[in-house]
């Protein structure tokens, strides 16, 4: 009786809380808006307008799929707890609201033609949109193209930590003995010689392999790229299958990325920078997936491809400028908007990028040595009265290996940082002007697009010693909550910091 007691409570304990939310939460698609409430003791209640919505995520895991309902978030501007979360609704309900939306969106063009009758108005530039629906999917991710990204994938290195944690977590189910016998085998191939280390380690990275596609399939097998109207519907997933609707009146940036691994191979993927969360949980990851439109594509396809789904971003492949000097750089950012040519601002200041890396790592590499147990470094700490200290001499190492991998992300800064102004005339695009922005994240290369309305605000600083000589750092911040958020220009002349700010004021 005691053991069914403890069950029962048990039970009811895991069974209070959702039931509790499902008698207490409540939506409603009203004429304009759509209204959600929840909540026993503390009620929520939270509305989005259909004309503020900025991305519809839903998710239908393999146990609802029989039943015809998901999970659906609803994304406005903002961070993710401006959401509304809906579980198990109907997956209906997703077409629903895009409609409604759409809606909301031609109703507010309705009433920009009729202001436009009055001439004393101001009428906004209306946002061009794609009307016909694709009737097959623009892109689509075969199995060797997500083997691909998972083999390319830097981030399979994370496997390493989901491995140990799975490792960690059956190390208290299996029996003592068949751990210590594991721990064996290991210290057995550890001093077996350099053919045992060697096998070892290539099974150890075969193994983070297979978990790297495995976690690849999961989350894009069935990769789908659709166009519907103004909205882009990304579709994704094995068990769990994920519909992302973006508008494309709301992305923010197109960003192309090239990791280090890619790079040999030509190989690169496209994210989309948006306004809002596009996770349908607290999961980063998640998020990221959603706004992910190209996992993997040939770097010779990436910009027709990009052209197809996203007419209206008019995206064109930049030829590279010469780094000339800051004399040569029109002093009018219109000339050079209609000029498609990639200007490299970092090429002629790579001392600039060095110079903090060599004396840190200098000074630190000095400080190790110092303190290490070699005969010169005891010598001159008896002769300078410094503590004795002792640590190993091949400790140097690590300061010697930070310092050149910083080096190395610092070169590759000074090698793809730069800009191009876009205008209306590029490849027929009809949006507004626009910026086309190269750089590296540590060691991925990366070309982001924006438009002018999507830049925040612009900041310029400098050092004493570096303002005589006309050197700059630009920092411009963009209204994006997945990916990159800044554009900033480590180094660059005066004349180009200038060119950008008149370029963000026009």
């Amino acid at each position: 009786m005691t053991i069914a007691l403890i069950f029962l409570s048990v039970l009811f304990v895991a069974l209070c809380q959702p039931v509790i939310n499902w008698l207490t939460t409540r939506y409603q698609l009203g004429p304009d808006q759509l209204a959600f409430k929840s909540g026993l003791f503390f009620r929520k209640n939270r509305t989005i307008s259909y004309g503020s919505i900025h991305a519809i995520n839903s998710s239908q895991p393999i146990y609802l799929q029989p039943f015809g309902v998901a999970r659906l978030t609803v994304s406005a501007a903002g961070a993710a707890d401006t959401d509304i979360r809906l579980d198990a609704v109907p997956a209906a309900l997703q077409l629903e609201l895009e409609h409604l939306r759409a809606l909301s969106q031609s109703t507010a063009a309705d009433s920009n033609t009729a202001l436009a009758n009055d001439p004393q108005t101001p009428v906004p530039t209306p946002v061009p949109t794609s009307s016909n629906p694709s009737q097959k999917p623009l892109f689509r991710a075969s199995v060797g193209d997500i083997l691909l990204f998972a083999i390319t994938d830097i981030g399979f290195l994370a496997a390493a930590f989901v491995v140990y944690g799975f490792v960690q977590q059956v190390q208290d189910v299996l029996p003592r003995s068949m751990m210590h016998e594991a721990e064996r085998s290991v210290q057995t191939a550890l001093t077996g010689g350099l053919f045992s280390i060697i096998v070892l380690i290539l099974a150890c990275v075969m193994l983070l392999l297979m978990v790297s596609i495995v976690t690849s399939l999961l989350r894009f097998y069935g990769f789908e790229v659709w166009r519907r109207g103004d909205d882009l519907v990304v579709v994704r997933g094995l068990f769990t299958r994920h519909t992302t609707t973006i508008p494309v009146s709301r992305i923010q940036t197109v960003t192309i990325r090239q990791s280090m691994l890619r790079r040999p191979f030509h190989l690169c993927s496209v994210g989309l920078g948006l306004s809002s969360s596009t996770a349908n949980s607290g999961s980063r990851e998640s998020g990221t997936s959603a706004a992910q439109i190209l996992p993997v594509i040939s770097t010779r396809r990436v910009y027709a491809v990009l052209r197809e789904i996203l007419p209206e971003w008019g995206l064109p492949e930049m030829s590279a400028a010469p780094a000339a000097s800051p004399s040569h750089v029109p002093r009018n950012a219109e000339a050079t908007a209609h000029v498609p040519q990639l200007r490299y601002t970092g090429r002629t200041l790579l001392r600039y990028y060095l110079t903090l890396p060599v004396i840190v790592t200098l000074a630190i590499t000095a400080a190790v040595w110092i303190g290490s147990d070699a005969h010169a470094a005891v010598t001159l700490r008896t002769w300078c009265a410094i503590p004795d200290l002792g640590w190993p001499w091949w400790l140097v190492i690590v300061p010697i290996a930070l310092g050149l991998w910083w080096m190395v992300c610092r070169l590759l800064k000074a090698r793809t940082e730069g800009f191009a102004l876009l205008s209306t005339d590029d490849s027929g695009a009809r949006c507004s002007s626009r910026i086309l922005v190269t750089g590296t994240l540590r060691l991925t290369r990366f070309v982001l697009v924006t438009s002018r309305a999507r830049v925040q605000s612009i900041t310029r600083y400098t050092a004493l010693w570096r303002e005589s000589r006309g050197i700059e750092r630009v920092q411009m911040s963009l209204f994006v909550m997945n990916g990159i958020d800044e554009l900033r220009f480590m180094f660059l002349h005066r004349a180009d910091a200038e060119a950008l700010q008149r370029w963000m004021e026009q």
